[in-house]
């Protein structure tokens, strides 16, 4: 059965015409994590704004990297939910 798949999405920070950059991944790929834990740092002009986990499971991919320029709805992580089943 595939995992279900979580994709963190750059938010409207409601900031029109300020440029947002990516300012460093707080977690690891791979790294366990829980829903609303902290994943990405963003730099929106002055201010540093920290980007939550959608969901809780696993750091798949990081697709953007430090100082990279982000847009209002670009998919900038995968989470995939942490598989259910322990073995017997």
């Amino acid at each position: 059965m595939p995992q279900a798949q979580h994709a963190l999405v750059m938010p409207d920070l409601g900031m029109p015409g300020v440029t947002v950059v990516a300012s460093g991944w707080l977690v690891e790929p791979g790294s366990h994590v829980v829903e609303g834990d902290r994943l990405l740092e963003v730099l929106a002009g002055c201010v540093t704004v920290d980007l939550p986990a959608p969901a809780s499971g696993v750091l798949a991919e990081q697709l953007v990297y430090e100082d990279d320029e982000l847009h209002v709805g670009q998919v900038l992580a995968i989470v995939k939910a942490a598989d259910q089943e322990h073995p017997a």
